[in-house]
């Protein structure tokens, strides 16, 4: 009986470390594409580049600082899954699968962050508001002294009231 134990014991412990080597793998390519996506979303061209400060809070530097403190946590979640008690394995269990969900929000946010980023983007190029009233045509009739001269009009952009409204309308 006792030697029937071991050998579940034995073969639970090969499953949860093919898991642990999965999770790892999977942890070091989301790793990867999340630093990459705050290096890319950091150095996207902004309008404003001359104002634009770049310190610990910039997308680089703070999807940094999430990638260590996920490895920071990764690390006893997989010890504690490896112990015999059934209180750290599932303590263990639990840390990994939500640093693993951590991880996950962080790519899909990254993703959602640099998406806006190209649409404003295109829409701050290509659309612009008018503010005041508009033009008259120029009539060649009238004579010159009977021509209005019109207040010279001011152009407004709000690239994003742009993207509101054109999610509005295509929806």
């Amino acid at each position: 009986m006792g030697n029937r134990r071991s050998i579940e014991v034995n073969q639970m412990n090969e499953v949860i470390l093919l898991l642990l080597a999965v999770g790892g793998v999977f942890s070091i390519a989301c790793s990867i594409a999340l630093i990459a996506l705050g290096k890319i979303i950091d150095n996207f061209p902004l309008g404003d580049e001359e104002t634009r400060t770049r310190g610990i809070s910039s997308p680089a530097e703070s999807t940094k600082l999430a990638v260590v403190l996920f490895w920071i946590l990764f690390i006893p979640g997989a010890w504690a899954v490896l112990q015999e008690g059934i209180v750290t394995r599932i303590v263990g269990i639990t840390l990994l699968f939500s640093i693993c969900l951590f991880m996950f929000t962080g790519l899909v946010f990254s993703f959602a962050v640099l998406s806006a980023m190209k649409g404003r983007k295109n829409a701050y190029g290509d659309t612009v508001l008018r503010v005041g009233k508009p033009i008259p045509p120029v009539s060649t009739l009238l004579p010159a002294n009977a021509k209005e001269n019109p207040a010279p009009q001011k152009r407004r952009e709000n690239p994003l009231s742009n993207i509101m409204v054109n999610a509005l309308l295509k929806k």
